[in-house]
C-alpha cells in the first residue's frame, strides 16, 4: 500500500510540475513594422478623398482585432473609429492594406492617428501617428470613377474624368478581393502630360474569382503629387 500511496503521490507532483511548465510559457505579443500612412508615408490626406494605411502584423497568438482610431489633436473635427477583422482575425503572419475615405467636411488640421493589434490573449501592440488634413488645389482631381464587370465576370469597365493641374505622369489602378489582387499601371501617349482626360479602360480579370472586390485609382502628375479615389464590384 506503501508503495502505491507514494507512486500516485508521484504521479501528482508531475502532472502539477507539467501544468506549471504549461502556465510558464507565454506567447509572444504581436507586433506592427513597415507602416505606411498617405502616399510614400507623407501622413497626408486631403477632404473628400481618400488615404491608404499599411503595416505587417506578426502575432503568435492569432490576430483577434485590428483598431484604427483617428481624431483632432485640438478641439473639434473629423472622428473615425473602426475595427477591421475579415480576412485577418485568427491569421498569425498578415498584411494590413487599407484606404480610409475622408469626408469632403473633415475640418482642416492636424490629427492623431492610432493603430491597435490585439491578439486573443488580450496582448496588444499599438503605434501612434500624426495626420495632417490639408486642402490642396493641385492634386490631381476625378470626377465619374464608374466601374462594372462585363463579359460573364471576364472584363472590368472603368472610366473617370481626370484633372490634373500639374499635368498627368501616370494612371494605377490597384483591384483587390480577399483572395486576388492585381495592379494595373498606364502611361498612355495620348495621356500623360494633358490636364484634363476622358480615362476608360478595359481590365482583364479572369483570373479573379468570384467575390467583392475594391478598385482603386491613383492618378500621379508631373510635380509627383497623387491622389486616389475609390470604387467597388461584385463577380
Amino acid at each position: 500500500m506503501q508503495i502505491k500511496s507514494m507512486l500516485a503521490l508521484l504521479l501528482a507532483g508531475t502532472l502539477f510540475a507539467s501544468c506549471n511548465d504549461d502556465d510558464d510559457v507565454n506567447v509572444a505579443a504581436p507586433t506592427l513594422s513597415g507602416v505606411e500612412i498617405g502616399s510614400g508615408n507623407n501622413k497626408q490626406a486631403h477632404p473628400g478623398s481618400d488615404f491608404h494605411i499599411e503595416a505587417q502584423i506578426v502575432a503568435p497568438g492569432g490576430i483577434e482585432r485590428v483598431q484604427l482610431e483617428i481624431h483632432p489633436v485640438n478641439g473639434s473635427g473629423w472622428k473615425l473609429d473602426t475595427v477591421y477583422t475579415e480576412g485577418l482575425a485568427g491569421l498569425k503572419n498578415a498584411e494590413l492594406h487599407k484606404h480610409i475615405d475622408v469626408p469632403a467636411s473633415a475640418a482642416l488640421g492636424k490629427y492623431d492617428l492610432h493603430l491597435t493589434v490585439t491578439d486573443k490573449n488580450g496582448n496588444k501592440a499599438e503605434i501612434g501617428s500624426e495626420l495632417d488634413v490639408i486642402n490642396d488645389p493641385s492634386l490631381p482631381a476625378v470626377t465619374g470613377f464608374a466601374v462594372e464587370a462585363e463579359d460573364a465576370g471576364k472584363s472590368l469597365h472603368l472610366e473617370a474624368a481626370i484633372a490634373a493641374p500639374n499635368k498627368i505622369a501616370a494612371v494605377t489602378v490597384e483591384v483587390h478581393g480577399e483572395k486576388w489582387e492585381k495592379e494595373f499601371e498606364f502611361k498612355d501617349a495620348a495621356m500623360v502630360g494633358q490636364t484634363a482626360f476622358d480615362f476608360h479602360k478595359h481590365l482583364d480579370i479572369t483570373a479573379a474569382p468570384a467575390g467583392h472586390y475594391h478598385v482603386h485609382l491613383k492618378v500621379t502628375d508631373q510635380a509627383g503629387k497623387e491622389n486616389e479615389f475609390e470604387e467597388h464590384f461584385d463577380k
